[in-house]
């Protein structure tokens, strides 16, 4: 078994004193390809900002094991998208954090931008302002902005949202090829998929539920139970997840 990477102990979290989260506890291991799923307002998307340090919790600690390398792609807001900046400048924002203060993009960095458009088919827009970009095109933007600095874990929210069903497909060749070098932790409200690609699950409704393997059977139903959206891609599978229910 790989080497724990994050430990997350008995994490309680919320906005303006209501509690979104509460007694999470989950570890996540190298190389790990981890689904979190669960309903809107559950608390998928506030335990990666608790986990990535943009939200302090109220209770509990996370824990790095080794100094690692974040990469975050957030739940995707259109309004990010007001502001005078070119599609390639906005991905290679993601590299800022290794930089100087006023230090330039060297020829590297410009190179692995480029490659990095390619890989999303964004080539053609690099020089575009990206506020005229579509919701799809701010998706894939947003996601070449989180890969480029070579993360040693990725987190990602929704990294479907408001893109076709062949860029998905891509993408999640594209994840699948860099997690034999990277952890990743994907929200998504698609079980399907979920099933189909990552290693194991994690399903959050306030508290969480955890389980080995990425196999969504009637078993775990009746032990996991967990109420999230029901969505269709054609022969891919699917399921219903049900309400959780409390231990006695």
């Amino acid at each position: 078994m790989n080497e724990p990477l994050i430990e997350i102990k008995n994490i309680s979290a919320g906005y303006n004193g209501s509690k979104i989260i509460e007694n999470i506890n989950l570890t996540v291991y190298e190389n790990d390809f981890l689904g979190i799923i669960g309903p809107n307002g559950g608390g998928k998307s506030t335990l990666l900002k608790v986990i990535i340090g943009l939200l302090k919790p109220d209770r509990g600690e996370v824990i790095l094991k080794r100094k690692v390398k974040f990469g975050y792609l957030p739940q995707l807001n259109l309004n990010d998208s007001r502001f005078p900046i070119t599609v390639k400048n906005v991905i290679l924002s993601g590299l800022a954090s290794e930089k100087k203060i006023f230090q330039r993009f060297n020829k590297n960095d410009h190179l692995k931008a480029d490659e990095i458009m390619e890989e999303f088919g964004l080539t053609e827009y690099s020089n575009a302002p990206f506020g005229e970009l579509s919701g799809g095109q701010i998706q894939r933007t947003f996601l070449s902005r989180a890969i480029i600095s070579d993360p040693d874990v990725l987190f990602l929210d929704e990294p479907t949202a408001f893109t076709d069903k062949g860029f998905s497909k891509n993408l999640y060749k594209i994840l699948l090829e860099k997690n034999k070098n990277t952890t990743i932790v994907m929200v998504s409200h698609d079980t399907g998929v979920i099933s189909s690609y990552v290693k194991n699950i994690a399903c959050i409704n306030r508290t969480l539920h955890y389980h080995s393997g990425n196999e969504i059977t009637s078993e775990i139903l009746d032990k996991y139970v967990c109420p999230v959206e029901i969505i269709t891609h054609g022969t891919l599978p699917h399921r219903v997840l049900m309400m959780h229910k409390d231990k006695k």
